[in-house]
């Protein structure tokens, strides 16, 4: 971003957290993050695209048109990353990238969401309980739905993502658990 901010090159970075910007906040201020960070507490944008896992990575040129995504597993720091985030921001159109294919999403996609927006609800009422029983339902029509269940593993176990660093081998355990 530092090397291309003054070209056309933008970035907007989005969280994913029902307990809000607050709980984002440190991870933002603790990467050094000089660009915008939303937060998306209402899995909006899991919704518009599809996907049901983070970090994914879009480039979109400045008419709005797609050029390129990564859905999961986007990482800069990897060099592949890099070198195609390098070579769009440079100048030349990355039609070819996006041969990745999109995932045909069945009505449990939509469904799950319907959950996972019934929980929110209920969490904003203060019926934790609830919201994380009205999550679960969501988890059971889409078991890979990391968006959805990484709710629940926050609300409940709080310490496994904002003591400091989150912890992702307790979230693996999770999974090969089936939790």
């Amino acid at each position: 971003y530092e090397e291309h901010r003054s070209g056309n090159v933008e970035v907007l970075s989005a969280a994913m957290d029902v307990q809000g910007a607050e709980k984002a906040r440190p991870y933002v201020e603790k990467a050094g993050a000089e660009f915008t960070t939303v937060v998306d507490e209402e899995n909006l944008l899991g919704q518009l695209y599809g996907f049901k896992a983070i970090p994914n990575g879009y480039l979109i040129d400045e008419g709005g048109t797609v050029r390129y995504k990564k859905l999961g597993g986007f990482d800069i720091r990897q060099a592949e990353t890099a070198s195609v985030v390098k070579g769009w921001a440079g100048g030349p159109s990355l039609d070819e990238a996006l041969d990745q294919a999109d995932v045909a999403l069945g009505a449990e996609h939509s469904e799950a969401n319907s959950h996972f927006t019934a929980g929110l609800a209920l969490y904003r009422e203060g019926k934790f309980e609830e919201a994380v029983a009205e999550w679960r339902k969501g988890v059971e029509l889409e078991h890979d739905n990391y968006i959805i269940r990484k709710q629940i593993w926050a609300v409940q176990n709080p310490e496994k993502f904002y003591s400091g660093s989150v912890d992702y081998d307790w979230q693996k355990e999770q999974m090969d658990r089936g939790l």
